[in-house]
């Protein structure tokens, strides 16, 4: 009697712990896709606002800052074990992990020196710095996101 009890303790405990990482799992998704679509939302932010609108320039660092800033923490949101779920990012992010990361790490260069470029006041090092992170971040999903 006393194992047939242990026994429904332990499957119980084992139920509530899968629950718990189902739970943690679809948070751990939800974080990623606010942080990627922060970054999608300051970059065409600061992107659309070259257009000659000279009233929103002062915006352009506020975007470009907040971009590199958030591109410090983008590859730490993609934790081991974080694919299951509704996501879009594909299995090659666990199953590439080096080049996941080298795509990442030239992400965080080229949110830097789009963040440097929109402070310079030079639009065409800012027009070149927007166009190589545009290609950075395309480069990442071409490889590495589900369409």
């Amino acid at each position: 009697m006393k194992i047939k009890n242990l026994t429904s303790v332990a499957l119980c405990a084992l139920l509530i712990a899968s629950a718990s990482n189902a739970a943690d799992t679809k948070s751990i998704i939800k974080h990623r896709q606010g942080i990627m679509e922060a970054i999608g939302g300051h970059f065409t932010a600061a992107y659309s606002s070259m257009g000659g609108m000279p009233e929103f320039n002062e915006n352009q660092v506020y975007h470009a800052e907040s971009v590199a800033r958030l591109s410090k923490i983008a590859a730490d949101v993609f934790p081991a074990g974080s694919g299951d779920g509704k996501t879009k990012a594909n299995a090659a992010v666990w199953d590439n992990p080096e080049g996941f990361k080298a795509k990442m790490d030239e992400f965080l260069v080229k949110a830097d020196d789009f963040s440097a470029a929109s402070k310079s006041g030079d639009m065409a090092s800012y027009g070149a710095a927007t166009k190589a992170l545009g290609g950075s971040c395309k480069g990442c999903h071409d490889d590495f996101k589900d369409k």
